[in-house]
């Protein structure tokens, strides 16, 4: 029983990260249009797809936090169904990669109206944007548990 609840609160705390839309960063986004110089339509397009990936984005934002309430109320239950809450853990996998698959595929939209050479800046800007979205979780993970925590974690997961 001690491994399935540190399994959930580790699993649940890989929600926080679950979000492509973190951290903020509208200055270098706007930096990042001035440099590509899009004409007219292409900004038209450009917020097109923004458009569509986040009315996407908040659908299916809204059913992985219906399933991470699911999974809470299921683990209060007086006897914890491990199958009812493994199809939920499943549910909650599947909604956090649908949202990371409309990020990407939106990212790919946008590619498709971008120049040869705008696509070069775009392809820069976005591995550098990755690069510190990464660097970003790894430090608010740090920050959430420290060393102490994890090793007691591992300890208990022995057990």
């Amino acid at each position: 029983m001690k491994t399935m609840l540190v399994a959930l609160l580790l699993f649940t705390a890989s929600f926080a990260f679950a979000n492509p839309n973190n951290p903020p960063d509208r200055p270098q986004r706007m930096q990042l249009m001035e440099d590509l110089k899009l004409t007219d339509a292409q900004k038209d397009q450009f917020e097109k797809i923004s458009y569509e990936t986040e009315k996407k984005q908040i659908e299916l934002r809204s059913k992985l936090e219906s399933a991470q309430l699911d999974v809470r109320r299921l683990m209060d239950a007086d006897n914890p169904d491990k199958t009812a809450i493994e199809k939920k853990f499943n549910d909650i996998a599947s909604a956090q990669t649908a949202m990371k698959m409309n990020h990407f595929n939106g990212w790919f939209e946008k590619n498709k109206v971008l120049t040869p050479e705008q696509q070069k800046i775009w392809k820069k800007a976005m591995h550098q944007r990755m690069k510190m979205s990464h660097r970003a979780m790894r430090e608010v993970k740090n920050e959430r548990m420290p060393m102490m925590e994890r090793r007691q974690i591992h300890r208990i997961d022995r057990d």
